[in-house]
């Protein structure tokens, strides 16, 4: 996956860019008027910068395509298969105590302390990862202004 940005700070081997939206949503207009500033769905990103970009330079940022789809995996699969094995256990647990009249408060609740303790557990594993280069983006190529400009 490739983005383009722009660097606003320089942190030794790494760098901050400010994403630009990307092309599918760029004219949409969600993002502006009632739902937000014009820019909303910018945003800064830390990457590994090997190639020593300046700040202020435009810059092409790629991810292993297989790497951005593990982490939306763990991020929107994993917690969603803790709330239902949650409400699952919940409901057999409520059920084995003879909680009768409470099996589907049971059933919610053991799924809802189970999605937070997975959303726990991904946040310690986010801090972890943080640390290594694994996941980082990396900058791949300084892009001119003719670079920039699309064509019409």
């Amino acid at each position: 996956m490739e983005r383009i940005g722009t660097i606003k700070e320089v942190k030794g081997d790494t760098a901050v860019v400010h994403l630009r939206r990307h092309l599918s949503c760029e004219n949409c207009g969600r993002c502006g008027g009632v739902l937000g500033a014009e820019d909303g769905r910018d945003h800064y990103v830390e990457v590994a910068n090997p190639i020593r970009a300046k700040e202020g330079q435009s810059v092409l940022i790629e991810i292993d395509d297989r790497r951005a789809l593990f982490i939306a995996f763990i991020l929107y699969l994993v917690p969603l298969a803790g709330l239902v094995a949650g409400i699952v256990l919940g409901y057999k647990l409520a059920v084995f105590l003879g909680w009768e009249y409470y099996r589907e408060l049971a059933a919610a609740a053991a799924g809802f302390v189970l999605m937070a303790l997975v959303y726990g557990g991904i946040s310690l594993w986010d801090r972890r990862i943080k640390q290594s280069s694994r996941y980082r983006p990396v900058i791949t190529a300084l892009l001119r202004e003719e670079d920039l400009e699309s064509p019409e």
